[in-house]
């Protein structure tokens, strides 16, 4: 969306950003919020309201310091320019960098582990490039800004010979104040260090007999600073390999800077990530605080703002509902009247923040149900550069600046223009303003226009997609209450304000004379209108708030109800699968049993497997009817309008199994998931935001060429027993010897007669050290995980 800098301050955008200002936790997000532009597209104003929702998401179950933060970190990127010319960096420059980067690699580590269940979050780690070299050649910046001791060898041996030459001269210093005469000179028998030299202070009328050089004279001028000439070959030497250091010093940040420079892109990159992640920080505080709210987001250009408030006007603003194109009546153009004063400017100029606060992706000062459309540009003559109260534009002004916005104006721009067809002849100002009103009208254009006019009124409530609102006058208290009636015109109330502040009856006389009937009848008629419009709005107000009440309960009702069925889903589930485990090897153990038994025995031992076994059938199909009520439910609840597709990352209802679609056809998905490969019907498969796992290649190359010929997993589902397990005790052998530690057998749901059969082969197998029915992503009962003996 395309709003300009003059639009811009109109509305006083920036002004009225205050409360997040408030909210921001350091320089960072003030550059962020300061460099806020209107989202360009409405794919990345619904990215940046995901990100907002993923964060107050994050916020309210782990709390806010589950992204770390840092205040001490700043904006380095004007730093670069000079560093570019130089090649040099500050170590307190640097520092700075350090402090950044550390924290943008803390954050991205936070981000990396809260994706999975926050996926908007992805897009922000992504762009936090990796800094350890960065940061490794940083680590010789001190956290003072010093260059580290052990920053190179050649610092260290110069530092250590610079302290030694210090101990030196202290030493030599120490001796010389010791002597009788020399002391009786000192001003102090203290050893001064200036400019990387020692010296002592000497009285001044010692200055011709104390052995040394004058340097400088004291603060008082009653001594003076002198170096003695014992002092003279250490203080030289020491000034030697101070500017050695220096020099080592400079190279070495010379070499850091370099680094860094060559990452200048990746470095103000990631200073941009986390200017956004303390506005996201900073708009979350304000929606908790302040009770703002995200729109809800419409293709169609319109918009509906509920209850808006001046961010200005702090608590003394009156909540104002207005929208345009929405309702059982849309309608494109909206004709404000009411008295001056009364907040018609004000209407305008909250509806276009709005429109452009919610367009940057910022909550809105607007309750709950507001929602803003496809808009491409915000186009405003509300006629004053100095405040919401004052109007000192002229009619030429008002006039060029009205032209250019026909020519700009698209069927999905907004237009707000005040005081339309105002700084003129009345008749002429209205006829105008009515031919810029239909045109923009036949436009398709959103326009919101306030007025005196009555003619205007008058096309405002004849027109079609034209509606008419009204800023209500208490006539009592010659007050304006700054309440908005839609559907109704205002009175001008200018003969009645005069009345009542004692203009001469025979003046008010003449007026009303010079009135024409019928406009004093449309004057009237507004104002009966007015009186049963206001009774009916605070009557829709009150069903409206009970209506959000009903629907606040109902909804937390439902997510309870959703949660405890979860919660219960799972654990039967889990019961479930323990219950189908244990019965599963008990049948494997039974025939091994059989298996070992004398012939004799054998017939009786097979007539009491087979009547304990009818028992076991009824039990599995309980399991089973359970689980199927379990996905019928799930099923229940998937949105009708979701159709499955390549690269789309979905669960399969009943089971914990996270895949994404690899291809579609016959009515059937085939799923990646890990590293299985299966295929469910496509009725079975839900929307989801779990991340499916990724079958990672091993690490052993040497033992992954040999395990190429085999792979992980083995499809019987569909094969009888006869079928299946030779197949199956092949593949078991080919897959032990090629090194597999475990693989997947997919055998199917059905009755559970082949999978009773691999697990009882798996248990007859000596390499063979453990099997089980598959977990959370692995298949659930349609797949045996089996592993192998080392």
């Amino acid at each position: 969306m395309y709003v300009s800098e003059s639009v811009l301050d109109l509305l006083e955008f920036e002004k009225s950003l205050f409360p997040f200002m408030e909210n921001l936790r350091g320089e960072l997000g003030r550059n962020a919020l300061a460099s806020l532009a209107p989202c360009k597209t409405m794919e990345q104003l619904e990215g940046r309201q995901e990100l907002l929702r993923a964060w107050s998401d994050c916020s309210d179950r782990h709390g806010d310091k589950e992204i770390p933060w840092n205040a001490n970190a700043v904006c380095v990127s004007g730093l670069f320019p000079s560093a570019k010319k130089s090649g040099l960096l500050s170590g307190g420059e640097l520092l700075k960098v350090k402090t950044l980067l550390s924290l943008a690699m803390r954050v991205r580590e936070a981000l990396s582990e809260l994706k999975t269940d926050y996926p908007p979050f992805e897009s922000l780690e992504r762009r936090i490039r990796d800094f350890a070299p960065e940061l490794e050649a940083l680590s010789a910046i001190e956290e003072s800004g010093r260059v580290a001791d052990g920053a190179s060898a050649k610092l260290q041996e110069i530092r250590n010979e610079l302290e030694n030459l210090k101990r030196a001269g202290r030493k030599t210093a120490g001796r010389l104040m010791e002597d009788t005469n020399i002391l009786n000179m000192l001003q102090e028998r203290s050893l001064a260090y200036r400019d990387g030299r020692f010296l002592l202070l000497v009285r001044q009328e010692y200055v011709n007999r104390f052995p040394g050089l004058l340097v400088d004279r004291s603060a008082s001028g009653n001594s003076v600073y002198m170096e003695p000439r014992m002092l003279s070959a250490v203080n030289n030497s020491m000034m030697l390999k101070a500017r050695d250091e220096q020099d080592e010093e400079t190279r070495i940040l010379m070499e850091i800077t370099r680094k860094i420079l060559t990452r200048e892109r990746a470095v103000v990159e990631a200073q941009g990530v986390l200017g956004e992640i303390d506005l996201l920080y900073a708009s979350r505080e304000v929606m908790r605080k302040r009770r703002w709210t995200l729109p809800s987001l419409s293709r169609q250009t319109q918009f509906n703002l509920i209850d808006m408030r001046h961010p200005l006007l702090r608590d003394s603003a009156v909540p104002v509902t207005v929208h345009c194109k929405t309702g059982a009546h849309p309608f494109t153009s909206l004709v404000i009247t009411g008295p001056n004063t009364g907040g018609k400017t004000v209407v305008l100029k909250t509806v276009g923040l709005c429109v452009t606060m919610g367009w940057s992706g910022l909550p809105l000062p607007a309750r709950d149900g507001s929602s803003i459309g496809n808009i491409d540009a915000v186009y405003a003559d509300i006629g004053d550069e100095q405040s919401i109260e004052q109007n000192l534009s002229t009619f030429s002004a008002h006039l060029k600046n009205i032209v250019g916005i026909l020519k700009a104006a698209t069927s999905k721009s907004l237009v707000l223009l005040d005081e339309l067809g105002a700084g003129t002849d009345p008749q002429e100002g209205a006829a105008l303003g009515i031919a810029i009103l239909e045109t923009l009208k036949n436009n398709r254009a959103l326009t919101l226009a306030s007025t005196h006019h009555n003619p205007i009124k008058q096309y405002a409530l004849t027109t079609p997609s034209v509606e008419t609102a009204s800023m209500e006058f208490d006539a009592n208290n010659l007050a304006p209450t700054y309440r908005l009636l839609m559907g109704v015109p205002g009175k001008s109330n200018a003969l009645l304000i005069a009345k009542r502040w004692g203009m001469p009856e025979n003046v008010l006389s003449l007026a009303y004379a010079s009135l024409k009937a019928q406009d004093v009848s449309a004057e009237d008629l507004m104002g009966q209108l007015n009186e049963r419009k206001a009774t009916l709005d605070v009557m829709e107000r009150r069903i409206e708030k009970e209506r959000a009440e009903m629907a606040q309960l109902k909804k937390t009702y439902e997510t309870r109800v959703a949660e405890i069925e979860y919660q219960k889903d799972k654990i039967l589930s889990a019961a479930d699968k323990r219950a189908s485990d244990l019965i599963s090897k008990a049948e494997a153990a039974s025939r091994d049993l059989i298996r070992g038994l004398e012939d004799t025995a054998k017939s009786a031992a097979h007539k009491e497997f087979n009547a304990k076994r009818q028992d076991i059938q009824k039990i599995r199909k309980g399991l089973e009817a359970r689980h199927a009520r379990r996905v019928a439910r799930e099923l229940e609840n998937k949105p009708e309008a979701f159709a499955p597709k390549e690269g789309v990352t979905v669960q399969v209802a009943g089971s914990d199994i996270v895949g994404v679609i690899e291809s579609v056809k016959n009515g059937k998905a085939r799923l990646v998931a890990g590293p299985m490969h299966v295929e469910v019907p496509v009725e079975r498969l839900m929307e989801t935001r779990k991340t499916a796992k990724i079958a990672l290649p091993p690490v052993d190359t040497t033992s992954a060429m040999k395990r190429e010929t085999v792979p992980s997993s083995l499809m019987v589902r569909g094969m009888s027993v006869d079928e299946a397990l030779p197949l199956t005790s092949a593949y078991l052998d080919k897959a032990y010897r090629a090194g597999h530690s475990s693989v997947l057998v997919i055998h199917g749901r059905g009755e559970g007669v082949l999978r009773r059969e691999i697990h009882a082969l798996c248990a007859r197998l000596k390499y063979v050290s453990d099997y089980r029915l598959g977990e959370a992503g692995e298949g659930g009962y349609g797949v045996t995980v089996v592993e192998f003996g080392k």
